[in-house]
């Protein structure tokens, strides 16, 4: 099969890379340095997007050096140039000396600056020198630690001045599509249950996702929790199955769950996949894979159950990424991947006219425009964008009279994690000392966490903006893996073999902004099993919160990185409850869905919905919700009370 409806945005990526003007002079040239036709082991990021309206490149080698990344770029003017580089001394928040993530620049085999990326603060524009550029240049970045080193663009100058971020004219053209009765912003299981169920249902539907691979955090092997059992509906529910690659199960099998003895509607997770062979050149592989791969045949074959284990689940996370993109297209879904969404147009700030996003690749931008819009980010960025209104933080007990609320308001939330791993290795090599990384957590003999991976208690930002400070958030992350696993592999014996080879560098979050809706769902709704008009997927997960533990608490402050968890609490589990259709849609928005753990819930209820199993299923309601829509030519917001009948129909029969 040939994917025609797939628009993936690398054609930068795949060519020679052309001079682009920008700035005051025609003759200046700005070069993305996602761009770069040959990234070596260099990692394209998206966590500084909202920052500076671009991915970057990140040296994520575990404190292993990186192989270089390199381009050749052609320009039309000869000449001496000068050249700043724009790069981030991530540690900066933290540490005020020399930052770890050096770099040097290289063009035309020749050294123009080392040691980039080590001093000031944040992204900005470091001089890097003065270069003589033919028609045709070869530009390599040199990693010089492995320390995740940031590389966003190389700006070269014919008048010695570096731009301001504001003016920088990104992007290689701006693109137009349109016609869509649905777009569907976010590839994660809730953006393509809402995409699949609406396409299916005979919708023009378009899927804007800022990842090459569909899927959200399942790609990071973040588990697809959330228990199919109690449903009102019978109907909903099979689309999500066909997304997370699992099959509905009403045996009483606790085997996967154990958290509370609920009886039934367990997964099974047996569904049927494409063999590893069938899609292990269509798709981009993950860290783990990579790493494996990467092995002398000897590691491969002395890898221990625990990797061997991983890389198998590895392969099935990445065999569903691919099946995801099979069915979607399958129903004639335009995906288009890669493509981060940083701007909307609205009429009036009510209506949206379109979303315009930005290539993770360095090509053209896009602008999508369409009748509805569903917001599946996760950090509800459509609804932010457009203006309208949204929660974060904890609510105040007088907000909604919420028995576990805070008197006042805070911004705490529950924070982000990514996957890691240290695995036995015939030449485990070393590490520095943690007191070598002074800019890392300072774990020592009174404190450190005794593992050789992640769970889910690794968790930083719990008290920090998660979507626009996501790139904070995950640096922190580094930070706390980096400095405990030096005082691990250093001064605990039996990692004195291990290695630290699988470490995910994007974020899995868990909350961000809520957007407010025609009803937010609250703490009281779910512990008194509130029955609702609207009443549409069910929620079965206990209120599962998660808070920084007191002594990681005491020993970094504000900067916490383990947690624990509420759902051992009787008073936190909640049953099966059925969610309002008006959690659904955004109050100040009238032509936009909601989707994901952007929902409107406080806080406290967002413990039980956030599953992505769960919002999957509300992402199959919202599909249906938006067939209606269209079909009556009416906003969200009306239909309930006055199309709801037809809801139900859908609810009740499903859509194979």
């Amino acid at each position: 099969m040939t994917y025609k409806r797939i628009f993936f945005s690398l054609a930068a990526a795949l060519m020679t890379v052309a001079a682009v003007p920008c700035g005051a002079r025609s003759t200046d040239i700005l070069l993305e340095a996602e761009s770069f036709q040959h990234l070596g082991g260099w990692s394209v990021d998206k966590e500084a997007f909202t920052l500076i309206q671009s991915a970057t490149l990140m040296a994520h080698g575990c404190g292993r050096v990186v192989e270089d990344a390199s381009t050749t770029l052609e320009i039309a003017k000869e000449g001496v140039y000068d050249v700043w580089v724009s790069t981030s001394n991530w540690t900066a928040p933290w540490y005020d000396g020399k930052g770890p993530g050096a770099f040097d620049l290289m063009v035309n085999g020749q050294m123009v600056a080392s040691d980039l990326g080590t001093e000031g603060g944040l992204w900005h524009w470091q001089y890097a020198g003065k270069v003589t550029l033919g028609k045709s240049n070869s530009i390599v970045l040199k990693d010089r630690s492995g320390f995740d080193g940031r590389v966003d663009a190389i700006y070269l100058s014919s008048g010695g001045k570096a731009p301001s971020y504001a003016s920088l004219k990104r992007g290689a053209g701006l693109r137009h599509v349109g016609g869509y009765d649905l777009v569907v912003c976010g590839g994660g299981v809730a953006g393509c249950s809402t995409a699949l169920t609406a396409a299916r249902l005979g919708l023009k539907v378009a899927l804007i996702n800022n990842m090459p691979l569909l899927g959200g955090n399942a790609v990071f092997g973040v588990r697809c929790g959330g228990l199919f059992c109690d449903n009102l509906y019978p109907g909903i529910g099979p689309v999500t199955c066909e997304m997370i690659g699992a099959e509905p199960d009403t045996r009483m099998d606790r085997g996967n769950y154990t958290l509370m003895p609920m009886n039934k509607g367990f997964l099974n997770t047996g569904a049927p996949l494409p063999s590893w062979s069938e899609v292990k050149d269509k798709v981009e592989h993950s860290t783990f894979i990579r790493v494996f791969d990467a092995l002398s045949k000897e590691e491969r074959a002395a890898a221990c159950k625990m990797e061997r284990d991983r890389i198998i689940k590895e392969r099935k996370e990445l065999a569903l990424a691919y099946k995801r993109q099979q069915l979607l297209s399958e129903a004639g879904v335009d995906i288009y991947a890669n493509m981060y969404i940083y701007k909307v147009e609205t009429k009036g700030g009510r209506h949206i006219k379109s979303v315009t996003a930005r290539s993770m690749r360095g090509g053209e931008d896009l602008c999508v425009s369409g009748r509805l819009f569903s917001d599946c980010t996760g950090d509800g960025d459509i609804a932010y964008l457009a203006g309208a209104g949204y929660m974060s933080g904890r609510e105040s007990r007088s907000f909604a009279g919420e028995t576990h609320a805070p008197e006042q308001a805070d911004n705490q939330c529950m924070g982000m994690t990514l996957n890691w791993f240290a695995c036995p290795r015939i030449d485990s090599g070393t590490f520095p000392d943690v007191t070598m990384l002074p800019w890392a957590m300072q774990c020592d003999s009174t404190y450190f966490i005794d593992t050789e991976r992640y769970s889910w208690r690794w968790e930083t930002g719990m008290t920090r903006d998660n979507a626009l400070e996501s790139e904070l958030c995950r640096d922190n992350y580094l930070r706390a893996v980096y400095g405990n696993w030096a005082y691990l592999k250093n001064h605990v014996e039996k990692y004195r073999n291990y290695r630290l080879d699988y470490f995910n560098y994007p974020s899995a979050k868990r909350e961000s902004r809520r957007v407010i809706g025609g009803y937010v769902l609250t703490e009281n709704d779910i512990a008194d099993k509130t029955v609702f008009p609207d009443a549409t997927f069910t929620t079965t997960w206990p209120m599962d919160l998660h808070y920084a533990t007191k002594d990681n608490a005491e020993k970094f402050p504000l900067w916490e990185w383990q947690t624990w968890c509420t759902n051992k609490d009787e008073s936190f589990y909640t049953g099966a409850v059925h969610v309002p259709y008006r959690c659904l849609y955004c109050k100040d928005v009238d032509n936009l869905l909601l989707g994901g753990r952007a929902i409107s819930v406080t806080h406290l209820a967002l413990g039980t919905v956030r599953l992505q199993s769960t919002l999957g299923m509300a992402g199959e309601v919202a599909g249906m919700a938006a067939s209606v829509c269209i079909k009556h030519s009416i906003l969200p917001s009306r239909l309930y009370p006055e199309h709801f009948d037809e809801l139900k129909v859908l609810m009740l029969d499903g859509i194979r």
